[in-house]
């Protein structure tokens, strides 16, 4: 999976754009790059999933440690594109309920 960091919104958000699958290679370099970020401060932090086309069980896990470690440091975390499996696992798994999700501009 790759993902990019874009530029802050108006709203503050830090735009975290990924794409492809997140999985048991990937998901791990994530956590670690997101995690990092929160701790270096980010105050608030928009995660695009559109373009995800597979999340598995590391990949949920990630998102997981992600969510709580935003919540620990106050970081405003919000998710779009939610679709496809990677929803439907999600929705399983229910951490979709976690998640504040927001509809794609």
């Amino acid at each position: 999976m790759e993902w990019m960091i874009g530029a802050r919104d108006q709203g503050g958000f830090e735009n975290v754009t990924m794409k492809g699958d997140c999985d048991l290679y990937s998901a791990p370099d994530f956590a670690k790059a997101m995690l990092s970020r929160i701790a270096g401060g980010a105050a608030r932090l928009r995660f695009d999933l559109t373009e995800v086309a597979y999340l598995d069980s590391t990949g949920v896990g990630a998102l997981i440690r992600i969510l709580q470690e935003g919540k620990r440091r106050g970081c405003e975390l919000r998710f779009r594109g939610i679709d496809g499996s990677p929803r439907k696992v999600l929705k399983m798994s229910n951490i979709i309920l976690l998640m504040r999700e927001e509809a794609r501009p």
